[in-house]
């Protein structure tokens, strides 16, 4: 090949290799804008896409709105209608209150004023708390009735807590006799005293029927527990029959207070937890209900009537305590159902809840067999520990007052209210310890003064050292009281004896006849005077 033919073909290879680059060049400057229309239009659609999202985004929000507004429309008309329904339930309730008011409530001829509405609510809340504390039902329906003072001091007065106004004088004559208070004292009279001093608003005297004074108010923290109180024992008495249980009782004081004692401790503990637990809304936390005996008055009662009185309320919840710790409310039904005999076991809750029953010696004499020389006895009675460990401490102070100077029955020193240690840690209380039984009768001195009545006694111990500590205190006792001088022949007759059987016999005869005449109608040995009811 010429070299002419050469650079043709040299040239012509680079026009080709040229012309190639030029459509290479050309082809991706095809693809590239092709590439580009399509980002474009991509974000044209993008840009188009956004646009419509906003728009529903907007349109969305619109709806919420929307429905938000018909939310809140919808809710004001639901609070509307709740707020009528509301309205219209406790119309309902208050019509049903003021209609159990009017069937359970005031007889007609009998109503002191109505119950508010407030009033009505706080009553059956009170109800309804204190049955779920006690745990207990009601077995019928209560009725609510206003009283005023005279209906309420008419109640008490009715109540198991006193002697009839048939029995009031022998009671004060015996007493006397017995030295448990002076011979100017009314007993009964004084008693209802401390029972009306001490009352609250609410009152239960039996036949499912609570008194509410008429001056007092469910609005008063200080009523409702009133009512509280009254309530349980309302429970007692329907599931428990405990007014009948204490009628059961007419020759037994001891065992009609330890049964009082139960039920009183009973309803303390309910108390304490109704305190706790009332919280009712806008109730007035600081009216108070007033207290018609002052603390001067309540100290002006003879102290062995007021010991006595307060025994129960201060010493009766220790020993339901301890049943409760024991088993709950199970166990203080048991307490109420089959309850202690004696006011040895309220102190000494240990025998009560012995597996090995507590059996005190009754003396169950033949009361139609008791005449001595033609008289009948006027009281027929249990004194027990309780009443034996007042007496002995009772004259334990008048003696020591009698040497200061300044004899004063009034001012003995309060023993049950300082709780347990207090009133056992008294020698004449710890001379009582050991009791297992006692009656006692007295019979009129026709010719004496009140006071001077004649006393027999038979007592029973649980060990020989008991008997004679009780003993040598009764006999340090009399000689206090009756004079240390030695009677002249038919001058009172003082006799305090040992017999067989842990038993202390004492004779306290206003003269020395009737006191032999005594020793010859009761045989030393036990067992001999005969058998008859409590």
């Amino acid at each position: 090949m010429n070299s002419s033919a050469a650079l043709l073909s040299i040239l012509l290879a680079l026009g080709l290799a040229v012309v190639g680059v030029f459509w290479g060049l050309n082809e991706r400057n095809v693809a590239n804008k092709a590439k580009d229309e399509e980002v474009s239009a991509i974000q044209r659609q993008s840009q188009s896409d956004f646009g419509s999202l906003e728009n529903k985004l907007e349109n969305s929000r619109a709806e919420v709105a929307r429905l938000e507004d018909e939310n809140r429309n919808l809710r004001r008309e639901l609070d509307i209608e709740r707020d009528g329904s509301a309205d219209l339930i406790r119309q309902k309730e208050r019509l049903e209150l003021r209609l159990a008011n009017l069937r359970d409530g005031d007889l007609p001829g009998d109503k002191i004023r109505d119950w508010t509405d407030d009033e009505l609510d706080r009553r059956k809340s009170s109800r309804e708390l204190t049955l779920a504390i006690r745990e207990l039902p009601l077995k019928r329906q209560l009725r609510f009735r206003f009283a005023d003072e005279d209906g309420m001091r008419e109640a008490l007065a009715n109540g198991p807590n006193l002697v009839s106004p048939e029995r009031a004088t022998m009671q004060a004559r015996a007493f006397a006799a017995m030295g448990f208070v002076s011979a100017e004292t009314d007993v009964r009279a004084r008693m209802l005293d401390l029972l009306e001093g001490q009352l609250g608003a609410a009152f239960y005297p039996g036949g499912d029927v609570i008194l509410f004074n008429g001056k007092g108010t469910t609005n008063s923290v200080n009523d409702r527990t009133s009512l509280a109180v009254e309530i349980v024992r309302a429970l007692q008495d329907q599931h428990f029959d405990l007014f009948p249980a204490l009628e059961q009782w007419p020759y037994n004081d001891d065992a009609k207070q330890a049964l009082w004692s139960v039920a009183v401790g009973d309803s303390s503990l309910v108390k304490i937890r109704f305190q706790l637990q009332d919280n009712t809304p806008g109730a007035d936390q600081f009216i108070q209900s007033a207290t018609k005996m002052t603390r001067e008055q309540f100290e002006r009662i003879p102290s062995f009537l007021r010991e006595y009185y307060l025994f129960p309320f201060s010493l009766g919840d220790g020993f339901c305590q301890k049943l409760h710790e024991d088993g709950r409310w199970k166990r203080i039904n048991e307490g109420l159902s089959s309850p202690p005999q004696s006011t040895a076991e309220i102190l000494h809750p240990e025998l009560y809840m012995s597996e090995e029953p507590f059996r005190p010696e009754r003396y169950h004499w033949d009361i139609s067999k008791l005449s001595v020389a033609g008289v009948m006895p006027i009281w027929n009675n249990v004194a027990g520990e309780l009443g034996i460990a007042l007496l002995l401490n009772q004259s334990d102070f008048l003696e020591q007052m009698a040497e200061l100077g300044q004899p004063d029955i009034l001012d003995m020193p309060e023993l049950v209210s300082k709780g347990i240690e207090h009133f056992s840690a008294r020698d004449g209380s710890k001379a009582a310890a050991g009791w297992n039984g006692d009656r006692y009768l007295v019979y009129p001195n026709a010719d004496g003064e009140v006071g001077t009545d004649h006393v027999y006694w038979r007592t029973k111990w649980r060990s020989a050292e008991d008997a004679e500590e009780f003993a040598d205190a009764i006999t340090r006792s009399l000689a206090f009281r009756r004079g240390d001088k030695k009677p002249a022949a038919g001058q009172r007759y003082t006799s305090v004896r040992l017999l067989e059987g842990n038993q202390v016999r004492v004779i306290d005869s206003a003269t020395r006849e009737f006191g032999e005449a005594l020793v010859e109608k009761f045989p030393e040995a036990a067992g001999q005077e005969g058998k008859a009811g409590s």
